[in-house]
């Protein structure tokens, strides 16, 4: 008899589960698994850099007076996505506690957890800044292939072909350690490394399991990503008709153009804001559903694997004697 694969025995179990907790609603339920959706299921974007000569007043288009005020909010940036990661890390935790436990209580859970989130966020800064090392190191390596005759689009091109199994790799590292080494964490109060040192010897172990988990998860997640920018577009458009409206009915007044925006500015910041107000909840409540279902999903194929931290199934009664 052919061996289970445990990426498709588990998805109805999956599907069930994720049916109890959502059906019939919760307000409550919901409204806290929308807060989580909003830190676990967002990421960074990399900023875009222009490099150029810089001129002797300064940076490039930037008054010696205004340079203060940018790296000002620059700093700012690169703190709030520093505080977002680390309670985005923390976070995991809080949604793991919530699933197996059936408590949503988010502030004990984040308080209790702020431990582990610390660890997870520094061993995934860790990975990013080494990451980012090797992108710089394989770059700079390539750009400076012209001075051995080498064009630089070839050397270009080399380079994207060698980084994209490194970045892959990460992102797989990344991937695994939020799935499995989370609930590790939790279940033997431990920090990363040691979660992975517990992980590993199971997916070594069955590593055509752990191949078809990480091969089902990614067609899962393209299936799921196509769904929810569908719906997320649909929700976008239905919140959005009011809005455009009242914005035709502003321009409709008559005002020249160039006089229009400033004359209504305080009407489109509020038709703007208003906007957001509404759709971002409505779009994180339209994530829930596909949030709870992934980290259910991870959490069963875990319990296969490494039966000692199954953390959503009660514990099998003993044997009669």
């Amino acid at each position: 008899m052919a061996e289970d694969i445990f990426a498709f025995d588990t998805l109805d179990e999956t599907l069930k589960r994720t049916k109890d907790l959502l059906w019939p609603v919760r307000w409550g339920v919901w409204l806290r698994l929308a807060v989580i959706a909003f830190f676990v299921g967002g990421g960074f974007s990399s900023p875009n850099f222009n490099y150029s000569t810089p001129a002797p007043q300064g940076m490039p288009g930037i008054s010696p007076d205004m340079l203060p005020l940018v790296v000002g909010a620059v700093a700012l940036i690169i703190v709030l996505a520093l505080v977002f990661g680390f309670i985005s890390a923390t976070v995991q935790f809080v949604f793991v506690d919530c699933l197996t436990t059936g408590e949503f209580t988010l502030a004990r859970f984040f308080r209790e957890r702020l431990g582990k989130g610390a660890r997870l966020f520094l061993f995934q800064a860790a990975l990013v800044l080494l990451l980012i090392l090797i992108l710089a190191a394989v770059f700079l390596a390539g750009f400076g292939g012209a001075a051995f005759g080498v064009p630089n689009f070839l050397a270009i091109i080399g380079a994207i072909l060698l980084l994209l199994p490194v970045i892959l790799v990460f992102a797989l590292i990344l991937g695994l350690t939020i799935d499995f080494v989370v609930p590790i964490m939790i279940r033997d109060d431990c920090g990363v490394l040691a979660g992975w040192r517990r992980l590993w010897p199971a997916m070594a172990s069955q590593a055509w399991q752990t191949v078809a988990y990480v091969v089902v998860r990614v067609i899962l997640n393209i299936v799921a990503a196509i769904i929810l920018f569908i719906l997320l577009l649909i929700a976008l458009v239905i919140i959005a008709i009011p809005f455009v409206l009242a914005a035709l009915a502003l321009y409709s007044t008559g005002i020249p153009e160039p006089d229009w925006i400033a004359a209504n500015l305080p009407a489109i910041i509020a038709l703007t804001a208003l906007f957001l107000i509404i759709y971002i909840p409505v779009s994180l409540l339209i994530q829930v559903p596909f949030v709870a279902f992934f980290r259910h999903y991870s959490l069963l194929v875990l319990g296969r694997l490494a039966p000692a931290y199954d953390l959503v199934r009660p514990p099998s009664p003993p044997a009669a004697e």
